[in-house]
């Protein structure tokens, strides 16, 4: 099964502060960012988890093509250096 590239879908925030750790940080250090909901939904008590696997599987084949390095310069708020480390 061919899979789709899912980088894009996560929030430009994310992106942006890729660029300021890339800008403004060892480049080696390691930062955390988290994935978390804001409420139970239909005021519910608990909450179960699911998918964590495929969260897991979207990290690790994290990458950026040509199209999406296209689709990041047309915006015009990433620097030339962050979009060719990228």
């Amino acid at each position: 099964m061919d899979r789709q590239n899912l980088t894009l879908m996560t929030d430009l925030y994310e992106l942006t502060m890729m660029q300021g750790y890339f800008a403004h940080k060892d480049r080696n250090e390691t930062v955390i960012f988290d994935a978390f909901y804001r409420s139970n939904p239909c005021d519910g008590g608990y909450a179960i988890s699911a998918g964590l696997e495929q969260v897991i599987q979207y990290i690790k084949e994290l990458y950026f093509d040509d199209s999406d390095i296209a689709y990041l310069a047309s915006l015009g708020i990433f620097r030339p250096d962050f979009l060719e480390y990228l």
